[in-house]
């Protein structure tokens, strides 16, 4: 089977449109129960929220797998190809593991009802069903009780912050929304809630439901790294006091998103048994593509964000606050259904100089619009190009040594230009140190 193989099945897929939301389990759950009946099923780790799933998911791979567990993790969206959605023990699906699976999805009665997203969900599912991993990592793609990824019961759950998104689906409220997320407690299964502005309702659900939480806060304390030693960070709970390593993921957001998972890891009703010398072994080792990940080449720095909604901007502009560098080019562009004012706000004051293109897919906003609310925030120096890379290479030709470019906004920025900024016009760009 062949690459080629891969795209037609793809192309096929994409005919159900990716962006159809019909929010329910029940269609994954009959299609998932045929396809699993007798075949063994990990571990399953459920994520969910607002922001910091992404990461959430790495940390907690990364960890399993420094414990000895093999591991799937399946997230969502990619950033250039399918294959980073499934990942078998740190690396992408082969393609034809894929291929096998979508086979299998296909000869169902019930493919046909299937949404793309949900689609992928069962691929997942397959795919790790048919490697015999240990651990099965899920991000929640949207909501929770209603999300596919919650065909399967959670043996642990993990909801990181809360904010508003998706209101169309999910509610008008933190409250409303933190309902859907709850969706995903199980009764006597442990989980966390690892949100340092908590909303009341998945405490209140947790009850009702009888699952085992502890929050973020309350049952565990995150005790931050200090300047005396920035590299380390501690977690109080009944059991005591724990040390670990700072996430090598960057940003001090990173600290809360890696203090809920390893709670969840190390839970004392966790079926997995995770030794602190995994934990910080995962940690260090962590990586994950477009999450404040930086790059350095010909004097001057690069920084890749899907910061694609107010709060993960925010803690895009902590990342960079806490960093110096000379002035700050963006390279920015947006999807219409996205809070972009706020987006914009927190960086209006760290940023130099914007460069914007419209993206070249239905869901954009218009560049029209992006230079109204951008000048609406006070931006004084704004330049509207013809597409993405014609955006980069101007602000690249604009830049000088010491300079650092932001490329932020959304996975369809991130996506079609960081392989440009890996390799690009030059071989010398290089990882550089994210503190």
């Amino acid at each position: 089977m062949t690459e080629a193989t891969l795209e037609h099945w793809l192309d096929r897929l994409l005919e159900r449109d990716p962006d159809r939301i019909e929010p329910g389990v029940a269609r994954v759950r009959r299609v998932a129960t045929d396809l699993l009946r007798g075949k063994r099923i990990g571990t399953v780790i459920s994520v969910a929220g607002t922001n910091g799933k992404g990461s959430s998911v790495a940390m907690a791979s990364a960890i399993c797998r420094a414990a000895g567990y093999r591991v799937g993790s399946f997230t969502s969206p990619h950033l250039v190809d399918v294959r980073e959605r499934f990942l078998v023990d740190g690396e992408p699906v082969a393609a034809d593991r894929l291929i096998e699976a979508f086979e299998a999805i296909d000869a169902h009665s019930g493919s046909g009802e299937l949404t793309y997203f949900e689609w992928l969900t069962v691929a997942a599912f397959v795919v790790f069903a048919a490697e015999s991993l240990d651990v099965w990592v899920l991000e929640v793609g949207l909501g929770g009780r209603l999300d596919a990824v919650n065909a399967l019961d959670a043996d642990l759950a993990l909801i990181t912050n809360i904010g508003l998104d998706h209101q169309a689906w999910l509610g008008d409220s933190r409250e409303e929304i933190g309902r859907e997320k709850a969706g995903i407690l199980r009764r006597d299964r442990p989980a966390v809630y690892a949100d340092p502005d908590p909303v009341k309702v998945v405490t209140t659900e947790a009850v009702r439901i009888g699952a085992d939480l502890r929050r973020l806060g309350r049952e565990v304390v995150l005790e931050a790294p200090t300047p005396k030693d920035p590299g380390h960070f501690a977690l109080l709970g009944p059991e005591g006091r724990r040390d670990y390593v700072v996430p090598a993921l960057g940003g001090s957001h990173q600290v809360v998103n890696a203090a809920g998972v390893v709670a969840l890891l190390q839970h004392p009703h966790s079926p997995l048994d995770i030794p602190d010398p995994a934990v910080n072994e995962g940690l260090r080792s962590v990586g994950l593509a477009g999450r404040f990940e930086c790059f350095e080449g010909d004097g001057r720095r690069f920084v890749l964000d899907v910061a694609h909604n107010g709060e993960a901007a925010r803690a895009l502009a902590d990342a960079l606050k806490a960093r110096p560098a000379g002035r700050r080019l963006a390279v920015f562009s947006a999807l219409a259904d996205k809070p972009v004012a706020e987006i914009v706000a927190p960086l209006v004051e760290l940023i130099d100089a914007w460069w914007v293109a419209e993206l070249p897919i239905p869901r954009a906003m218009s560049i029209q619009d992006i230079e109204t609310v951008l000048s609406n925030a006070g931006v004084g120096e704004v330049y509207r190009e013809s597409g993405l890379l014609a955006a980069y290479n101007a602000a690249i030709a604009a830049s000088r040594p010491g300079d650092e470019i932001v490329i932020f906004g959304s996975f369809h920025v991130v996506g079609p230009l960081r392989d440009r900024v890996k390799t690009a016009h030059n071989e010398r760009h290089r990882p550089a140190p994210v503190a």
